[in-house]
């Protein structure tokens, strides 16, 4: 793997700036089984560009106007690498091998705008602030990007109100990408569908593969803009799905495939969180999101952090998160449970150089029902060998009693796995050099994980010289799977360059072993130059 990153330093005018950063890589992922390997050849580039001051001379409180705007190029060079003889070019020609190679919205550049828009602040005696075009926000509710407006309102009460609508940036629409929409669906353009041979002839041979459609969006939230030791947010966001799409994978008993269309919910939810931070006495934080579509709050966590002294720092938190859709995913339909971690961590600074920590707790995953019990049930219920299931098809609605089973609430109360987290860390750092040990535990009911890595660097000659190294050891196993289970040992080793402000290089060699996939190798370089305009 070999990547190379350009990234421009600010520009030496006050009033613009422009970015650049490329980064090119190129390795081959072998088979655990020793017959499949995938080669890759990717470059990112991304290009952003911004200026500043619009209106003319800066003055603080004055309104001031600026534009600001950055383009990802995202190329897969690998793309079909793999497949030769009658199934070369296949993941991205459906006429190739009958389509059965073909991925659905798979490019080997796709390109996306990242954000663009005309910002506005300090408006009217510094009440009034907008941004329009595409733009991110961010708060309890996760990322989200979108197509529009936004107004802000800023008080000189603490209080910020904030108004938003648009389009949700959703994936095969142009310049686009679907790393923001809710999960659950499978999005893309269905262009050129029955056009040629090289794409599919119409939806239907891809019904799971959901065509993107223009996704109407608005939000507000009430945010606190003041003291400086307090913030918290209210947030609301909702969003529509238009257009048809096909609401199943194989055709009905009559022909032809059941649809939906209109305007109809994605999401609806709710989230507040709040966190207050006092120097010298500690913080405490909290949150939650409502999903309405779904009736159940889909996640909230809280935590508690405490400064024993200048050198100690003890918290303790708790997260619960359940997995939640778009309103058109079919997963809607099948029950998902909670996944609640509590954890207690605490840090020590035994002096300038050396701190220690650590961080330990329990992760309870819940189920519907007894795994180890329920499809054994199920066969009984249905007259089949207690272990049918996976050998035999159960279907609910042909069979009266195998319906009454899954049905009974008795069968079907909630069961918790808990597993045992831990993790332990140690470093000790001067102005020139660093040595790092890091060890973690992850073990319960479903599995094991365990390990440790040390890893050090020393800067040489003014820190335009570094060398650096990390060795790691590794053992995991899975009582679904006794064959996968094994232990791992690695190590890398480095050395890096800095003849100036304006580059740096580095190159780095690894080594991982284990019985699985044998002897890995890679090898990765790294340039960084900064240019000013």
């Amino acid at each position: 793997m070999l990547p190379c990153a350009l990234a421009a330093r600010e520009a030496g005018a006050a009033d613009f700036e422009i970015e650049s950063t490329t980064a090119a890589q190129a390795y081959e992922v072998a088979s655990p089984w020793g017959d499949t390997n995938i080669e890759r050849r990717r470059l990112m580039q991304t290009l952003g560009f911004s200026v500043y001051n619009i209106q003319g001379d800066f003055t603080p409180g004055e309104a001031d106007y600026s534009v600001t705007m950055r383009l990802r190029l995202d190329a897969d060079f690998g793309v079909n690498g793999h497949l030769e003889g009658a199934q070369r070019g296949g993941e991205t020609d459906y006429g190739v091998a009958g389509g059965s190679r073909y991925i659905p919205g798979l490019y080997e550049a796709p390109l996306d705008l990242m954000y663009a828009y005309a910002e506005g602040r300090n408006l009217a005696g510094g009440w009034l602030g907008f941004r329009v075009g595409r733009q991110y926000v961010s708060d309890v509710l996760g990322w989200w990007s979108f197509d529009g407006a936004l107004v802000r309102v800023t008080t000189p009460y603490y209080v910020q109100i904030e108004a938003y609508g648009g389009l949700e940036q959703r994936g095969g629409l142009p310049l686009s990408t679907s790393r923001f929409e809710r999960q659950g669906v499978w999005r893309g353009s269905h262009s050129g569908y029955g056009e040629d041979a090289s794409r599919p002839g119409s939806a239907t041979d891809f019904p799971s593969y959901h065509e993107a459609q223009l996704a109407p969006a608005f939000g507000a939230a009430l945010e606190s803009a003041g003291p400086s030791f307090l913030h918290s947010r209210l947030s609301y966001r909702r969003v529509y799905n238009l257009g048809t799409t096909i609401t199943q994978q194989f055709p009905h008993r009559g022909g032809g495939y059941r649809t939906v269309k209109g305007m109809r919910l994605s999401q609806d939810r709710l989230g507040y969180a709040a966190d207050v931070n006092l120097p010298n006495l500690g913080g405490i934080k909290g949150g939650f999101t409502y999903d309405l579509y779904s009736q159940l709050v889909g996640s909230f966590y809280g935590g508690l952090e405490v400064y024993a002294g200048s050198r100690v720092t003890l918290g303790a938190d708790v997260d619960y998160f359940v997995p939640t859709f778009d309103a058109d995913s079919i997963w809607n339909w099948f029950t998902h449970d909670p996944i609640t971690t509590i954890t207690g961590r605490a840090a020590v600074d035994i002096t300038r150089e050396l701190d220690l920590a650590a961080w330990g707790g329990v992760r309870m995953w819940s189920a519907e029902g007894n795994p180890e019990e329920f499809g054994a049930g199920q066969c009984e219920a249905a007259n089949q060998p207690a272990d049918c299931v996976g050998q035999v098809s159960l279907d609910p609605a042909d069979d009266r009693d195998l319906r009454a089973f899954s049905r009974d609430e008795e069968n079907r109360a909630v069961s918790v796995t808990t597993d045992v987290l831990a993790n332990l860390a140690g470093r000790y750092r001067t102005r020139t050099a660093a040595v790092e040990l890091r060890g973690m535990l992850q073990t319960g009911e479903r599995g094991r994980r365990t390990g440790a890595d040390l890893s050090g660097e020393k800067r040489l000659s003014g820190q335009r010289y570094a060398l650096g190294a990390r060795v790691s050891l590794y053992n995991w196993e899975d009582p679904l799977r006794p064959d996968r289970g094994a232990t791992s040992f690695g190590y890398v080793l480095g050395a890096g360059y800095r003849p100036g402000e304006v580059a740096d290089f580095k190159l780095e060699w690894e080594h991982d072993m284990n019985r699985l996939v044998g002897q890995r190798f890679r090898v990765v370089g790294l340039v960084n130059l900064r240019v000013a305009p």
